[in-house]
C-alpha cells in the first residue's frame, strides 16, 4: 500500500514540476484513441503527414511560446509569415535566394520588434497592439503586391534544402514521407530552448513574464526583454514564411491568416501559461503536433457535427481545456 502511495506521489510530483509531461501524455492518448477508431492511422505514413502539416505551425509556435513566457501575445505572426513568403519568393524567382533568405528573416524580425516598441512606448496591451499591426501589415502587403498571387512551378535548390524530401530517413522507413523542414524545426527548437532555459537573457524572460515590477527592481531591462522577445516571434514567423514558399511555391496576401490562433493554441496546449512566466519550447512543438493530429483525426473520422472546415471550434475548446490544466499545474507547484 505504501509503495503504491509513493508511486502516486512521484507521478504527481513529476506532472507538477515538468511542463512538457502533460502535453506529451495528451498526445499519446490522442494517438492511441485515433489508432483504435481510424483504420491504418498508426503508421509512418500518417505520422509523417501529421509532422509535415505541423511544420508551419510549429515554427510559429516556437516564437509565440518564447514571447508568451515574457507575458505577451503576437497576433501579427500570420501577416509576417505572408510578408516573409513574398520576400523569399520574389528574390528566389529573381535568382537571388540567399539575399531573399536574409531579408525574409530580417524584415519580419524588425516588424516584430516594432510591435514591442509600440507596446513599451504606449503601454497598450499586446493583444490590442498586435491586433492592429496584424491588419496594418497585411494591408501594407496588399498595397505593395496589389493583391497579386506569387507562384512558380520551378523547384529551386534552396527549396530542396528547406522542405525537400528527407530521403535519408524515408529510405529507412517504408511509406514515410518526412521533409527536411523537420530537422530545421528541431534544430531551432533546440537553440531557443537553450536560450530560454540556460542563458541570462532567458532567465530575464521568465522574470519579466512572472513579475515585471520585481524584475525591474532587480535591474532587468524589461523594455529590452519584451522588444527582443517580439523580434524572436517575428523571426520565427519569417522562418515559417520560408517554409511555406519552399514547400508550396505559392503565396497570397491572405496566406497565414488565422495561423496566430493555431500557434497560440500550440503554445498553450504545450504547457505555456497565458499569464506568462512559465513555458517550454519543446512543449510548444508537442502542442503543434497535438493540433495537427486532431485535425487529421477529425478529417479521417468524418464526424458529421464537426466538419473539417469548422476545426477552429475544436481548437478553441482545446485552448480552454489546456489553459485550465496549465493553471491547475501552476497552482500545484
Amino acid at each position: 500500500m505504501k509503495a503504491s502511495v509513493s508511486w502516486l506521489s512521484k507521478i504527481r510530483h513529476f506532472y507538477s514540476n515538468t511542463t512538457i509531461a502533460a502535453p506529451v501524455t495528451v498526445l499519446i492518448v490522442i494517438l492511441v484513441l485515433f489508432s483504435l477508431f481510424v483504420p491504418k492511422f498508426f503508421s509512418f505514413r500518417s505520422f509523417s503527414g501529421i509532422i509535415n502539416a505541423a511544420t508551419l505551425n510549429g515554427a510559429l509556435a516556437i516564437g509565440i511560446a518564447f514571447l508568451m513566457v515574457s507575458g505577451e501575445f503576437d497576433l501579427s505572426v500570420g501577416s509576417n509569415l505572408a510578408i516573409s513568403a513574398y520576400i523569399y519568393g520574389n528574390f528566389s524567382v529573381a535568382g537571388q535566394p540567399f539575399l531573399g533568405l536574409i531579408f525574409a528573416l530580417v524584415v519580419p524580425a524588425l516588424l516584430g520588434a516594432v510591435n514591442g516598441v509600440i507596446l513599451v512606448w504606449t503601454g497598450i496591451p499586446s493583444f490590442i497592439v498586435t491586433l492592429g499591426t496584424k491588419y496594418f501589415y497585411r494591408g501594407m502587403l496588399w498595397v505593395i503586391t496589389t493583391g497579386s498571387m506569387l507562384q512558380t512551378v520551378d523547384v529551386l535548390p534552396m527549396d530542396k534544402i528547406f522542405t525537400g524530401r528527407l530521403d535519408l530517413l524515408n529510405n529507412l522507413i517504408s511509406e514515410a514521407n518526412f521533409r527536411n523542414s523537420l530537422f530545421w524545426l528541431l534544430g531551432l527548437a533546440f537553440i531557443f530552448q537553450i536560450i530560454l532555459g540556460k542563458t541570462k537573457f532567458g532567465n530575464h524572460v521568465f522574470s519579466v513574464g512572472s513579475n515585471p515590477g520585481a524584475a525591474l527592481g532587480q535591474g532587468v531591462n524589461v523594455a529590452r526583454v519584451k522588444i527582443l522577445s517580439f523580434a524572436i516571434s517575428g523571426l520565427m514567423a519569417g522562418v515559417a514564411g520560408i517554409f511555406l514558399f519552399s514547400q508550396f511555391h505559392t503565396v497570397r496576401v491572405a496566406s497565414g491568416d488565422g495561423m496566430d490562433l493555431y500557434a497560440i493554441a500550440a503554445a498553450v496546449v504545450g504547457g505555456t501559461l497565458i499569464t506568462g512566466g512559465s513555458g517550454n519550447i519543446w512543449g510548444a512543438l508537442v502542442g503543434a503536433l497535438i493540433i495537427s493530429t486532431l485535425r487529421t483525426g477529425v478529417v479521417l473520422l468524418n464526424i458529421p457535427f464537426i466538419p473539417a472546415d469548422n476545426f477552429e471550434a475544436i481548437v478553441g475548446v482545446t485552448i480552454i481545456l489546456a489553459a485550465i490544466l496549465n493553471m491547475y499545474i501552476s497552482k500545484r507547484k
